[in-house]
């Protein structure tokens, strides 16, 4: 089912949380709200959900209007599931009453028996939340929040008190689960990962404003504004000057993605993803420099580099060779691909 906000306003006393937020979730789609803490997540969540009342705009799921224009449809009847921060699983009731609650009677023990069967659980309807561990108790809230059969799941952070190991597993389960039943679903998280690999679109609220909305590598590869660009990854941003479709830089000169609105010849601020850079043997690149720090993470390594050009500020460069390089290492650069680039500040 899908999902339209339209110019909510929402605030606590004289601060103001949202400020004229709108967006459109498709039936079906996976939507990921990211932003810092404080940016207004959860208090766009909790509307939609029903729990806290905007003060002004309208919220409409299916095509109906659930809140706004004089209408407000309570929780119980927006055929919402809901999965909080911490799953919030009743401690005194085993996993298969959890899963059941609420549930007709006549039709409790089938879909049970089938949820727990979905996340390979068959066997532990017996058990209690706390003899679980973390991964499995998520998967257990996912569930009781599709038991009832809603249109339309909200995911308030339910990752975030998972250990990093297990988080990427678990995500990846919870997206298996949601394509299985073609369900619409809006999951708010300040963690860039999460949002860039789990959602078909990606909407960064910024000050209870959005700033930008789209696809997950359309807001890796095309960030609205500077702070954006830092905020969905690592960011190289370097100075140069446009000539046509390319910009002149220390990184010698690299083909841009757009330039609308921008004069030949202008000074401008350009994009370099870290693993748009490529280390080269000293001499074969368009710039040389020196290795000032060096992290190896297994599958990849991620490294600092001092230019040799006066004034250039140290390079974040991502690289998949295999080991790590020396502090002081002597090697050359080149950049890959097109950048973005936006007028110098």
């Amino acid at each position: 089912m899908n999902v339209k906000i339209s110019a909510l306003h929402k605030g606590f006393g004289p601060h103001p949380v949202l400020r004229g937020v709108s967006l459109e979730v498709p039936q079906g789609t996976f939507t990921a709200v990211l932003g810092p803490s404080g940016s207004g997540k959860t208090t766009l969540l909790r509307a939609v959900a029903g729990f806290g009342r905007p003060e002004e705009g309208t919220i409409e799921i299916g095509g109906r209007v659930v809140d706004g224009d004089g209408v407000f449809v309570p929780p119980s009847r927006r055929g919402i599931g809901y999965v909080p921060q911490e799953g919030s699983l009743f401690p005194h009731l085993d996993i298969a009453a959890n899963i059941g609650f609420g549930l007709p009677r006549g039709q409790r023990k089938a879909r049970v028996a089938e949820l727990l069967e979905l996340i390979g659980m068959a066997d532990l309807g017996h058990r209690y939340p706390h003899q679980l561990s973390g991964g499995q108790q998520q998967r257990v809230a996912l569930v009781r929040a599709l038991a009832p059969g809603p249109s339309l799941v909200l995911l308030d952070e339910p990752f975030s008190s998972l250990d990093a190991g297990l988080r990427a597993s678990v995500r990846a389960d919870v997206r298996e689960i949601l394509r299985d039943f073609d369900m619409t679903a809006i999951l708010v998280t300040h963690d860039q990962d999460e949002a860039l690999s789990m959602a078909d679109q990606v909407v960064v609220l910024r000050d209870g404003v959005v700033v930008q909305q789209g696809a997950p590598q359309e807001l890796y590869d095309n960030p609205a504004d500077q702070r954006l660009a830092r905020f969905v990854g690592d960011a190289n941003l370097v100075i140069g000057v446009l000539a046509g479709e390319k910009v002149r830089s220390v990184l010698g000169t690299l083909p841009t993605r757009a330039v609308d609105g921008l004069d030949d010849g202008s000074r401008v601020t350009a994009l370099v993803r870290p693993e748009q850079i490529k280390i080269l043997p000293e001499g074969d690149g368009d710039l040389a420099g020196s290795v000032v720090s060096c992290e190896y993470f297994g599958h990849d390594t991620l490294l600092s580099i001092t230019p040799d050009s006066d004034g250039a500020d140290p390079l974040i460069v991502r690289t998949g060779f295999e080991g790590s390089l020396p502090v002081g290492t002597r090697v050359s650069l080149a950049v890959s691909g097109a950048v973005t680039v936006w007028p110098a500040a």
